[in-house]
C-alpha cells in the first residue's frame, strides 16, 4: 500500500466558487458549456452534470469529492485519545503502538464508527497510526526506562519542590558559577552486547543468526563526573576481578583510571579514593567553594570519611535521592 501518495494530475483542483459562477452563466445562457468551462477553469463534464442536476432538482451541492479519506475519529475525539495517552505515560503506564491500535479499534466499534480496521486482529492499521502521529506532533515513540515502584512513589511534587528550594538557596548564598557545579553518577557497562544490528540475508530464509557469546557477561561500573560548563573529569572504571591489569584500559579516554572489586560495584573505599581525586581535579579549597551533586547511594551518604574530608575542604556536598524519600534530599552538608 502506498503510504505517502502524491497526486500526479490536477484533477479536482477547481474551486466551488468558480463552478457555481460557471453554472450560473450556463443557466442564464450567457455562455455555453465549453466557453464557461474554459473561462472559469472547471472540467466541462462536471459542469454539465451539475447543470443537469440543477435543472432537475432545482438545487445542487457543489463540492470536490476527491482527496484523502476522512479521519475515523473527529478532532475532539482524537484530542481525548491524546490526553489519555499523556495521562497514562505520566503515571508510568504508557501505551505501546500496538496498545494504541487496539484501543482505536475498540473505540471505533463501541461508538459505531465506519472504519476499515483489521477485524481479525482487532486493531487499527499502521497507516492510521502514522496519520494519527502526523496529526499530533506533540506525541513521539520513545523507549522507556525501567522505574521501580519505590522511585515512582518518591518522585512527587513535594520532594521535587523541596530539592529545588535547597538547591536554589545554595546557588544564591555562594554565587556559584557553572564551572563550580559538578554532578557525578555511576553507570554499568556490559561486556556482552545485548542487541544485534539488522543484517542483509538471503530472501526467503526462515531463520537468520548471528554469532555471539554464550556467556551472560560481566558488568563494569564507571564513575562519571562533569560540571555545568561541560568539563569532564577522567572516568573511573571498576572491574569485577581481583587484580588490575594495564591492558584493561586500552583505548580508554585519556586519564581514565581503573580499580578492581570482586563484584565490580562501587564501595565506600573506592568512592573515597575517587573523591580525593575529585578535590584535586575541581580545585576545591576552603576559599574556592565547589558544589557536588550526587545520588543517595550508601557509598555517598553513609561514608563518614568522605563527609569529614568534604568538611575539611569546605566543599558543598549535596546528596539527593528524590525517588527514594525526601529525607535524603535534605542531607546538605555545609562543609
Amino acid at each position: 500500500m502506498v503510504r505517502s501518495y502524491k497526486k500526479k494530475t490536477k484533477r479536482g483542483e477547481w474551486s466551488t466558487i468558480s463552478m457555481k459562477t460557471a453554472i450560473d452563466k450556463v443557466l442564464s445562457k450567457e455562455m455555453g458549456y465549453r466557453k464557461a468551462a474554459s473561462e472559469y477553469g472547471v472540467p466541462q463534464t462536471t459542469l454539465e452534470r451539475y447543470v443537469k442536476k440543477m435543472k432537475e432538482d432545482g438545487e445542487v451541492t457543489i463540492g470536490v469529492p476527491l482527496g484523502p479519506k476522512k479521519p475515523i475519529f473527529t478532532t475532539k475525539e482524537e484530542d481525548e485519545i491524546v490526553a489519555y495517552l499523556k495521562h497514562m505515560e505520566e503515571r508510568l503506564f504508557g501505551l505501546t503502538t500496538l496498545d494504541l491500535r487496539r484501543l482505536a479499534y475498540q473505540l471505533a466499534v463501541r461508538n459505531g464508527k465506519a472504519h476499515n480496521f483489521n477485524t481479525d486482529k482487532q486493531m487499527a492499521g499502521v497507516d492510521w497510526l502514522k496519520g494519527f502521529l502526523r496529526r499530533h506532533p506533540d506525541l513521539s515513540i520513545r523507549k522507556p526506562e525501567a522505574t521501580s515502584a519505590a522511585r515512582a512513589m518518591g518522585f512527587n511534587k513535594v520532594a521535587v519542590s523541596k530539592f529545588y528550594q535547597l538547591l536554589g538557596e545554595i546557588y544564591d548564598k555562594h554565587k556559584l558559577t557553572p564551572d563550580k557545579i559538578y554532578n557525578c553518577d555511576e553507570t554499568g557497562i556490559s561486556v556482552v552486547s545485548k542487541t544485534k544490528s539488522k543484517i542483509l540475508a538471503m530472501k526467503g530464509r526462515k531463520q537468520v543468526g548471528s554469532l555471539s557469546s554464550a556467556d551472560r557477561g560481566q558488568t563494569i561500573t564507571v564513575e562519571i563526573c562533569f560540571n555545568a560548563a561541560g568539563t569532564y573529569m577522567p572516568p573511573l572504571m571498576i572491574f569485577p576481578r581481583q587484580r588490575m591489569k594495564p591492558e584493561l584500559l586500552d583505548h580508554a579516554p585519556p586519564g581514565t583510571e581503573g580499580v578492581c572489586n570482586a563484584r565490580g560495584w562501587i564501595t565506600t573505599e573506592i568512592f573515597l579514593t575517587w573523591f580525593k581525586k575529585f578535590i584535586r581535579f575541581s580545585g576545591a579549597t576552603p576559599t574556592n567553594h565547589v558544589l557536588l551533586l550526587l545520588d543517595g547511594h550508601v557509598s555517598h551518604t553513609q561514608n563518614l570519611e568522605v563527609i569529614d574530608l568534604a568538611r575539611k575542604m569546605e566543599l558543598l556536598y549535596f546528596a539527593f535521592h528524590l525517588t527514594a524519600h525526601i529525607k535524603c534530599s535534605q542531607q546538605m552538608l555545609h562543609l
